[in-house]
């Protein structure tokens, strides 16, 4: 029986750059998968965060193939011009499709493996004609159109939560093995001078740890003002946040921020952290201040942060996932399109500023395998 070739469609962001990833390091790390596999397939536009992780594990796999194209999307503003987009898109959207099958019969693609957002859906379209198998996992509470169209030729629908799209098979997210928290620190009686040459798990060691750790991370996206609201709060209420130790992961569109939250001894600002990093933040706060990204919230509550939610207001999703972690773990939904939100936050960080999340006691690596297992196991099925 020949090896398969595996394509796979995926959006650029954080939280869905790093698991497809991670499916593609779970196949590689286990021979009983790699050896029925003899390319990988990713497309997705060039000069994108995609192609430079995908360049990056490349380098010591040489099955790995970046294949750019070209598409269109839906657009659901209101504007006139937006509407006559989609019109022009809908005409190209057949040229679009013609695209994809001919990189799909140039790699002789047996499976695809669909995640998300636009340039999934003329990859689908074009191996939906030619009657090949599809598979999907969609991760948020709500589905989104693409994977909504997906399903309905897929030959296997997996989801992050129950009852999201008809005959799936729930099997939470994917997430990264780099999730894990692997630290080394050194003995170092003091770190007032040397503070900038610690690493982070060494910084992490030295914050005080009679105090609540916060970790604040909102992305890029949409999100200056909810750090320039944090630091107004901060300036306003001392008393209060001075009983915690603030970590703040600014990312690429914020570290202007910076010199604002250097006037706090107890925070600690990072302009962009390493998923291992990450998984360092995450074993040792407490409470966590974020947007409401399904696949970030599970890495969360991986650790047991109590996460306090703030979803992107103009994205129904967000509210979504977080309306699902309320519900299901207690934690909290923070509006900031409320009025009051600087004091509803106040309120929040009053209420838990002696807050000290549940040690950890489960096998996270065993934890994570379960789904990538199951979708990689379907992915190879013949």
């Amino acid at each position: 029986m020949r090896k398969l070739n595996l394509a796979m469609a995926w959006w650029w962001t954080w939280g869905h750059v790093f698991p497809v990833k991670s499916i593609i390091e779970f196949i590689n790390k286990h021979p009983e998968y790699n050896q029925e596999i003899s390319k990988i397939i990713r497309f997705w536009e060039k000069n994108s965060l995609e192609s430079e992780i995908f360049d990056k594990i490349s380098k010591n796999n040489q099955n790995l193939f970046f294949q750019t194209i070209v598409s269109g999307k839906y657009r659901r503003e209101t504007p006139f011009k937006s509407k006559l987009k989609n019109i022009r898109d809908l005409f190209k959207f057949s040229r679009w499709i013609i695209q994809s099958i001919y990189y799909l019969k140039k790699y002789e693609i047996d499976v695809i493996f669909c995640k998300w957002w636009y340039v999934a859906l003329p990859v689908v379209f074009a191996w939906k004609l030619l009657k090949k198998k599809i598979v999907v996992h969609e991760s948020d509470v709500h589905s989104w159109l693409v994977n909504r169209i997906a399903s309905k030729f897929a030959t296997k629908v997996f989801t992050g939560f129950d009852w999201v799209l008809p005959n799936s098979i729930t099997v939470w997210q994917i997430l990264s093995d780099d999730i894990i928290s692997h630290e080394s620190i050194r003995n170092i009686p003091s770190h007032t001078e040397i503070w900038e040459e610690l690493t982070l798990a060494e910084q992490l060691f030295y914050a005080d740890p009679s105090k609540t750790y916060l970790l604040v991370m909102w992305w890029s996206q949409w999100s200056k003002r909810l750090y320039q609201n944090l630091i107004e709060s901060m300036k306003e209420n001392k008393q209060v946040y001075s009983n915690y130790e603030i970590f703040v992961v600014l990312w690429k569109e914020n570290q202007d921020l910076k010199s604002e939250f250097d006037p706090f001894k107890n925070v600690y600002t990072f302009d962009f952290v390493s998923q291992q990093d990450m998984g360092l933040l995450l074993k040792y706060c407490d409470i966590s201040l974020t947007r409401a990204w399904t696949t970030s919230l599970a890495e969360q509550k991986l650790y047991n942060l109590k996460i306090v939610m703030v979803p992107i207001p103009r994205t129904h999703d967000q509210y979504d996932n977080a309306k699902y972690y309320v519900e299901h773990h207690d934690d909290i939904l923070l509006d900031s399109n409320d009025p009051n939100y600087k004091e509803n936050m106040l309120s929040i960080f009053t209420e838990y500023q002696n807050f000290k999340k549940d040690k950890v006691t489960k096998d996270i690596l065993a934890e994570i395998s379960i789904a990538k297992e199951k979708i990689v196991k379907e992915l190879i099925s013949q």
